[in-house]
C-alpha cells in the first residue's frame, strides 16, 4: 500500500489552541481510473461513501466496504458527455440508487442507475450549454429532484423531473436573469423560512467592473413556486469576478453565513444577521481578502471541533475555524477534491485525481445523519438538520452539488469537540415535516426516515416559559422577556411546518392565518430547543 503522510503547518500564535488536521494518502487501496470531476457519495445504498470517477470509458467506482477496504468496479460504457466542468448526484427516479447530472462545455446529460444499481444509462440532452456548476434540488417541492445547470454564455438551464426521472428543460421551473457569466449555484435556506433559495455566483470574462453580467444574484423562494431576485437588498450583490460561494453557519448562531472567492477586488466573508441580511467582515477573520484566484471553495468541519472550516484554492488551502469568527491558515499538499467519510471513522476525507487522502483524526467526537425521505425526495436533499447541546446549536443542509465542480457526501456530518451528549436533533424536511429526536449518542452514523419521529410535546413537559392566551384566536404571547425577533416555527398536529416567522417586538406571534386546531410552537431559548403546544380557535 502506498502510504504518504502529510501534515498541515499551523500558522497560529502559541497561545491559540487549534486542533491540527493531517491526512494520509492511501491511494494504493483504490482503483486506477481516469476521472474528471470528483465524487465522494454512496452509490450502492449501503450507507458508506464511495469514490466515483466518470470518464469517456465509463464510471469507475471504488465501493467502500465495512472492513475498511474497497471493491473497485469499472462500469464500462461510452460516456458522451464527460463532466469536465461539474457533476451532481441524487436519486432522480426514486429507485434507491443515485443518478448523475453531468455538465461539460457542450451539453448536459443524465446518467441513470438501473433497478439494482449495477449498470447505468446515459440520456443526453440536445440543447447547447457551456455548463459550469450543476446541482440537484426539489425546485418545485413536489417530492422529486430537479436539476439546475449554470450556463457560462447564456441563460442557465433548469430541468424539471416528471417524477420518474425523465428530465425536461423548463425555464418556468425557476426564472433567472437572462445574462451570461453564470459560474456556480448553491441551494440554501439563507433566510430561515423553511424553503430553498438559489444563490448564483457570477463571473464574465472580459467584462468591466459595474457590468451587470458580473452581479451575483440571490433568487429568494416566495413559497408559492416563484422566486424573486433580491441580492442587492440583502447585501449579496457582489460585482467582483466571483467564482464560487459556500454557505455554512460559521458562528453556530442558527443561520447560514457565506464565503465568496473572487478573482478581482477582494474575497468576501458575509455574516448573516439572523434575518437574511449580510455584512462583509473579512477584514477581521484572518483570511487575506486579496488572496485571489481560487476556483474551488468548500467548507466542512475537518477537525470535528464543532466549527466549520474553509477548504479552498487560496495560498493557505485550509482555514481552521477558531470558533470566534477568526481562522488559522494551514498548508496542505492538495487544494481541492470531493469530501466524504471514506473509512467511516467520523472524520471527513478528500478524494482528488486518483488520490485518497484519509483524515488522521483526533480525539474529538462527531455524529453523522443519513436521511431517507418519504414525502420529500428520497435523499432528503434540501433538509435542514439542527443539533442542540452544550454548544447551543449547529445546523447543516443536505445538498447535491458543492463548490465549483465536485460532489460531496449526502450524509450530514457534525463535529462535537469534547461534548459527549446531544440533547436534541431537529430535522426539517422539504415537505414541511419536522422530526425531533432526543438524547442522541455521538460517534455513530444514524439513519432517520421522514415522519418516524414527528414533533410532539409530552404531557409532562416542563418549561419556564408559558404561552398565552391558550386557546388563542389571533396572537400568541410568551411570558419570558427578551424573545423579541427570535425565530419561531409553528407545526400542525401532523408534524408539518405551517408557519415560519419571528417573534415581534412586543413579544407576540400573529397566528390568525392558521386554521382551527392543535399546534406546536418551536423556538430556541437560552441555547436550548423548546416546544409549546397551543390551540388555535
Amino acid at each position: 500500500m502506498k502510504k504518504l503522510v502529510y501534515y498541515a503547518v499551523l500558522l497560529c500564535a502559541p497561545t491559540l489552541l487549534v486542533a491540527q488536521v493531517s491526512f494520509t494518502n492511501q491511494s494504493g487501496m483504490i482503483g486506477n481510473y481516469p476521472d474528471s470531476s470528483e465524487i465522494a457519495t454512496d452509490m450502492n445504498n449501503d450507507g458508506l461513501d464511495d469514490y466515483v470517477r466518470v470518464s469517456q470509458n465509463g464510471i469507475g467506482i471504488d465501493y467502500q466496504q465495512p472492513n475498511g477496504t474497497f471493491n473497485s468496479v469499472m462500469h464500462s460504457m461510452n460516456i458522451q458527455n464527460v463532466p469536465n466542468w461539474s457533476v451532481a448526484v441524487g436519486d432522480l427516479d426514486g429507485n434507491g440508487y443515485n443518478d448523475f447530472v453531468l455538465g461539460n462545455g457542450q451539453r448536459v446529460s443524465f446518467v441513470m442507475a438501473n433497478a439494482d444499481g449495477t449498470a447505468y444509462t446515459e440520456n443526453t440532452h440536445p440543447e447547447f450549454i457551456f455548463s459550469q456548476r450543476s446541482t440537484m434540488a426539489d425546485i418545485d417541492n413536489d417530492g422529486d429532484l430537479d436539476a439546475f445547470v449554470c450556463h457560462d454564455i447564456d441563460l442557465s438551464h433548469p430541468y424539471r423531473n416528471d417524477g420518474s426521472g425523465n428530465m425536461t428543460l423548463d425555464q418556468t421551473l425557476i426564472q433567472t436573469i437572462d445574462l451570461p457569466g453564470n459560474y456556480a449555484n448553491i441551494w440554501v435556506d439563507y433566510d430561515n423560512d423553511g424553503d430553498q433559495d438559489l444563490y448564483m455566483t457570477k463571473c464574465r470574462g472580459g467584462s468591466s467592473p459595474g457590468d451587470p453580467e458580473r452581479d451575483n444574484a440571490m433568487y429568494t423562494n416566495n413559497g408559492d413556486g416563484t422566486f424573486t431576485e433580491n441580492a442587492a437588498d440583502i447585501g449579496m450583490k457582489d460585482n467582483a469576478q466571483s467564482w464560487t460561494t459556500v454557505f455554512e453557519d460559521f458562528d453556530n448562531d442558527g443561520d447560514f453565513d457565506a464565503f465568496i472567492v473572487n478573482h478581482d477586488f477582494e474575497n468576501r466573508f458575509m455574516i448573516n444577521d439572523g434575518t437574511g441580511n449580510f455584512t462583509d467582515i473579512i477584514s477581521t477573520t484572518g483570511i487575506n481578502p486579496t488572496d485571489l484566484g481560487a476556483w474551488e471553495n468548500q467548507a466542512v468541519d475537518f477537525n470535528n471541533d464543532g466549527f466549520v472550516d474553509i477548504f479552498s484554492e487560496m495560498s493557505k488551502e485550509l482555514y481552521i475555524n477558531n470558533g470566534d469568527l477568526t481562522f488559522t491558515g494551514q498548508d496542505l499538499p492538495f487544494d481541492e477534491g470531493a469530501i466524504g467519510d471514506m473509512n467511516n471513522d467520523g472524520f471527513l476525507d478528500v478524494v482528488n485525481d486518483g488520490n485518497l487522502y484519509i483524515n488522521d483524526g483526533n480525539s474529538n467526537n462527531w455524529v453523522k445523519f443519513l436521511l431517507v425521505g418519504e414525502e420529500s425526495n428520497l435523499n432528503g436533499i434540501g433538509a435542514r438538520i439542527s443539533i442542540y447541546g452544550d454548544w447551543g446549536v449547529q445546523i447543516r443542509e443536505v445538498r447535491s452539488g458543492h463548490g465549483f465542480s465536485h460532489m460531496n457526501s449526502l450524509t450530514a456530518h457534525f463535529g462535537l469537540g469534547t461534548a459527549t451528549t446531544i440533547d436534541q436533533v431537529v430535522i426539517e424536511w422539504p415537505s414541511g415535516t419536522v422530526d425531533v429526536i432526543d438524547d442522541v449518542q455521538p460517534n455513530e452514523q444514524l439513519t432517520f426516515v421522514e415522519g418516524d419521529n414527528v414533533l410532539s410535546v409530552p404531557e409532562n413537559a416542563i418549561s419556564t416559559i408559558n404561552v398565552f392566551p391558550n386557546p388563542t384566536a389571533d396572537f400568541l404571547n410568551f411570558s419570558q422577556e427578551g424573545l423579541q425577533h427570535s425565530k419561531i416555527q409553528i407545526v400542525d398536529a401532523n408534524g408539518k411546518l405551517v408557519l415560519n416567522t419571528t417573534i415581534s417586538a412586543n413579544g407576540s406571534v400573529d397566528v390568525t392565518s392558521l386554521s382551527s386546531g392543535v399546534y406546536i410552537a418551536m423556538l430556541q431559548v437560552n441555547k436550548q430547543f423548546e416546544s409549546f403546544k397551543f390551540v388555535k380557535r
